[in-house]
């Protein structure tokens, strides 16, 4: 025991060190959307319900392809595990040709913005101004990708502080931007979240320009070029990247599965008036900041599992999901108890109608139950990413998301005729069935690893 905890504790020490970087970014890059949502809720509370409309469906466009980039990432952490140093610059330089592609798929998709509002029956009201703040969001899709493609590089070898230290800049940006776009100060025309979704567009492209600047710095660099192959790149790279393209294609689905139940959860919201569809964007921004959080330290538990599967250690594939679980229960915990004893205070944030305040306070156990609940399988999910295992957690997820949840939501919001209060419960329902079938799934391989003979 005594050695299984001092095991324990290297690999804690371990995946705290990348996710303390991973999760300031993450956390840094979920206080972009707050601010908008704060600055814009503030504003006006129509104005919010159109920019939280608009970004249900847009979090499904980006996070889709990056889905689909996460292979990069994961064999990338694989080959730096193996000391196959040279390989990690090479899988960089597919990712930069794939999501070049992906840019131009996902964009040209997301100008049809109105169409997809429209087809999942929301109002003219929403249609028009819901699209008219999506169509500026989707514009920022080709600089999301060219940042993530080289953060989930530099991440792979160990450099996550670049990722972190220019989210940060980029919210700085965002803060001194956003309102002036929102309000119309000195000159600018008053766009209201119009406004804020071109702020969020500038920020974008500063951030891409800020990551590309630094891995050209490293290629300028002789010793760093030749260590991380970054100027190996060939004709054959869409065969070459197969296997990477294989891991990304599952973790999309699981993507789609995951961001599209919330897409339909907030359409459920929507079709409850506008009201009710402000107060759920509030809601799901509080729990979107917890959820990155907890999906940033599930991320680094990912990159150490990648590691030791490279090298073929699975004693050290089994230490990391432990010690993933010790540092998110940890931080979940400690979270909620702040929410639960701050809610003036942090909801408050987001609004100044009392009405919206009030009725969340109403509804705050389920959303904490939610939270925790949802947080939980995060960490095993990241694990078996780790792996590179995409198929069965895949099918999982969209059983656990797209069946799950969004029947549960349904079930308890219309049919039990509980309203909001019952998205939230039908919220973790999804996440309760994603814990236990990729729990089952983990605990396979690990015996199965063993059967084997990895050590």
């Amino acid at each position: 025991m005594q050695e299984y905890l001092r095991q324990l504790k290297i690999y804690i020490k371990d995946i705290a060190k990348l996710a303390l970087p991973i999760t300031t970014a993450f956390v840094a890059m979920g206080l972009m959307g707050i601010i908008d949502t704060m600055i814009v809720g503030n504003y006006n509370t129509d104005q919010l319900a159109y920019i939280g409309l608009a970004n249900s469906i847009f979090v499904v466009l980006f996070t889709i392809p990056i889905g689909l980039l996460q292979g990069v990432l994961i064999k990338s952490s694989q080959k730096f595990g193996a000391h196959k140093f040279q390989s990690t610059g090479k899988i960089y330089n597919e990712g930069r040709k794939y999501s070049f592609i992906l840019a131009i798929v996902f964009t040209l998709l997301g100008i049809q913005g109105e169409t997809i509002l429209r087809l999942l029956g929301q109002d003219d009201d929403m249609v028009k101004h819901g699209g008219e703040v999506l169509r500026v969001f989707v514009f920022s899709i080709p600089f999301i990708l060219m940042y993530v493609n080289a953060n989930f590089f530099l991440q792979s070898i160990r450099r996550p502080y670049v990722g972190m230290y220019g989210i940060i800049a980029a919210n700085i940006l965002n803060i001194i931007v956003n309102p002036v776009l929102v309000y119309g100060k000195f000159g600018f025309p008053e766009l209201g979240a119009v406004g804020s979704a071109t702020s969020t567009l500038i920020v974008r492209i500063f951030l891409a320009v800020y990551i590309l600047a630094y891995i050209r710095r490293m290629k300028k660099n002789p010793k760093l070029n030749k260590r991380f192959g970054l100027d190996r790149s060939y004709s054959t790279w869409w065969n070459d990247s197969r296997r990477t393209r294989k891991i990304g294609y599952g973790i999309a689905i699981m993507t789609i599965a995951t961001n599209g139940s919330f897409s339909i959860v907030s359409t459920f919201a929507g079709w409850m008036g506008q009201h009710t569809m402000a107060t759920f964007v509030i809601m799901i921004n509080v729990s979107t900041l917890l959820f990155m959080i907890c999906f940033s330290i599930s991320q680094a538990t990912s990159i150490v599992v990648a590691n030791a599967y490279g090298r073929g250690d699975r004693k050290g594939i089994l230490m990391a999901t432990n010690a993933g679980y010790v540092i998110s229960l940890t931080t979940i915990i400690t979270l909620i108890t702040i929410l639960y004893s701050y809610p003036d205070q942090v909801f408050g944030i987001f609004t100044n109608d009392p009405s919206v305040i009030s009725v969340i306070k109403g509804l705050l156990f389920f959303v904490l139950a939610d939270l925790f609940i949802d947080a939980l399988p995060l960490n095993i999910n990241g694990a078996l990413n780790g792996r590179g295992d995409v198929k069965i957690p895949t099918l999982n997820q969209v059983i656990s998301f797209l069946g799950v949840r969004v029947s549960a939501c349904y079930f308890f919001a219309f049919t039990l005729d509980m309203g909001l209060k019952g998205l939230p419960i039908g919220l973790a329902c999804g996440g309760l069935s994603s814990l236990i079938l990729n729990t089952l799934r983990f605990g396979y391989l690990a015996h199965r690893d063993k059967k084997e003979g990895l050590h």
